[in-house]
């Protein structure tokens, strides 16, 4: 078989439209140039100069790589005029080799100071990890929510609250770099996923460690899952090191994980998530106080959610946002499965987007899920 064949995948046209319609929300959330979201927008489009250069570099990088360059110029070369431009693969051929030893080099971490803005927003990198598992939607932003009421019940000051909802949005940065299938089985965790999943707070504070401003919330960030008695992960920390914000951080993020669905379980209702924590700030794995602080935030919020979606809307949006099918979203709500369709097509007109990843993205940042 020829290695250098175009091949396809089933769903390939989607998911590419679903990554570049996702990728251009993110842009405008972060408040990136106009042309850097318009060229995120069309990276995958037919046609579209950024489409056409896209394929290219990443076929160019992907050959050279398992082929050896001249192998992957051989292709190019082949499929000029048909699947890319004659002029791209000529400025390709003759310019190849100085790109790919440019990827080789060490990154500059300067960044371009209007490239980003002074303040980019951090609830929209939450959203973004967390469409790789769907049942995670909105996890990192509730966190948040909990950490940030808690504290201020707590009587913490100003900079140490803006500093645990930092760290409480982007504590699970480093789920991105473990794979999906340590997710996504059906039971608990055990052996080899389990110590897979426990590298995600690690690579968590090492990601953000290297960003200049957020070392500190990135080391936060990492003691989310560390447990009073020692028992946590990755460090094994302990209460004599763990102060008030790893503690209520911790609860937080235990709190908000109870009450949302996962693979191998339901959702616990609010009373069996109290009793749970309860039961294990008893034992000594958490914080009596930072529990207590918790459990009061969360019975003190408000479902004000904003009118531009109907009931029915956000929660076939919802449950399809957390993985599920459209067939099982309408044995649950007792609708068929067209009348469920019906919904989530009104629901992504109303939210003006054409892939259900982007309307997952933009009910999140506008509060509707």
């Amino acid at each position: 078989a020829d290695p250098f064949a175009p091949r396809s995948f089933r769903g390939g046209a989607a998911l590419a439209a679903a990554h570049a319609e996702v990728a251009g929300e993110l842009a405008a959330m972060l408040g990136l140039p106009a042309a850097v979201e318009h060229a995120l927008r069309h990276l995958f489009a037919r046609g579209a100069e950024t489409g056409q250069i896209a394929a290219l570099a990443g076929d160019l990088e992907l050959l050279a790589r398992t082929h050896g360059l001249d192998a992957a110029l051989a292709m190019i070369a082949r499929l000029a005029g048909r699947r890319y431009p004659a002029a791209l693969a000529q400025l390709a051929a003759q310019h190849a080799g100085a790109w790919l030893e440019q990827l080789g080099q060490p990154e500059d971490s300067a960044i371009a100071p209007a490239f980003l803005p002074l303040s980019a927003p951090l609830a929209p990198v939450a959203d973004a990890v967390e469409l790789k598992l769907p049942w995670l939607a909105g996890y990192g932003r509730r966190v948040a929510f909990l950490a940030r009421e808690a504290a201020v019940l707590a009587g913490l000051p100003d900079a140490v609250q803006r500093s645990l909802v930092r760290a409480a949005l982007l504590h699970g940065l480093g789920r991105a770099g473990v794979p999906n299938r340590v997710w996504q089985g059906a039971n608990r965790l055990e052996g080899d996923a389990r110590e897979a999943a426990r590298r995600a707070p690690y690579l968590t504070g090492q990601l953000l460690g290297r960003i200049p401003g957020l070392e500190e919330d990135g080391a936060l960030a990492s003691q989310a899952y560390e447990r009073l008695d020692g028992s946590g992960y990755y460090r094994g920390m302990d209460a004599a090191v763990l102060g008030q914000p790893q503690r209520i951080l911790a609860a937080a993020a235990a709190h908000a994980a109870l009450r949302a669905p996962r693979p191998w379980r339901a959702a616990h209702e609010e009373v069996a998530a109290t009793a749970l924590l309860d039961t294990q700030a008893a034992g000594g794995r958490f914080d009596r106080e930072a529990v207590a602080l918790v459990t009061a935030a969360a019975s003190q919020e408000i479902a004000s959610v904003p009118a531009a979606l109907s009931a029915r809307e956000r929660e076939v949006l919802l449950r399809i946002s957390r993985g599920e099918s459209e067939r099982a979203a309408a044995r649950a709500m007792r609708l068929s499965a067209g009348a469920v369709r019906a919904h989530l097509e009104r629901a992504l007109e109303e939210l003006g987007c054409a892939t259900r990843p982007a309307a997952t993205l933009r009910a999140l940042a506008r509060g509707l899920l």
